[in-house]
């Protein structure tokens, strides 16, 4: 399943996801990786703020511990990308960030200003993945 994020939307992460609370659909962990085309001369900025995700993530109950991993590579044209990821304690942790969680979505507005769409992409997007070896969610 492939959802994918649109740049500039006050509630870009949110805006994928349906909103409803969290306590009213709980499930299975879901692993996702995230991948945000980076603005040319930006990536140290993005980084930074990108750092601050996941520990707030974290503290908040979240994301598991475990795995999460942040990825950085170049595509044509020198063009920065990265690659973060993380698994949602469940599928809809993050439906409910807009109106529960501030911080973070604080955190999702900075990134979202450090993006880009590219080559017919959007700057930001996000897949599901299945852990298959290396630290699978607990």
């Amino acid at each position: 399943m492939k959802r994918v994020l649109a740049i500039l939307l006050p509630l870009a992460f949110a805006s994928t996801f349906a909103c409803a609370p969290l306590s009213a659909r709980a499930g299975a962990p879901e692993t996702v990786h995230v991948t945000y085309h980076v603005k040319p001369g930006k990536l140290d900025e993005f980084v930074t703020a990108l750092k601050a995700h996941y520990p707030t993530c974290r503290k908040l109950g979240l994301v598991l511990d475990q795995p999460h991993l942040i990825l950085s590579g170049k595509e044509d044209g020198d063009k920065p990308w990265v690659v973060e990821v993380l698994t949602w304690r469940d599928g809809d942790a993050p439906d409910s960030v807009s109106a529960k969680y501030p911080e973070v979505q604080a955190i999702w507005d900075r990134l979202n200003a450090l993006v880009e769409k590219r080559d017919g992409r959007s700057a930001i997007e996000v897949e599901q993945a299945e852990v298959v070896a290396g630290g699978a969610p607990d």
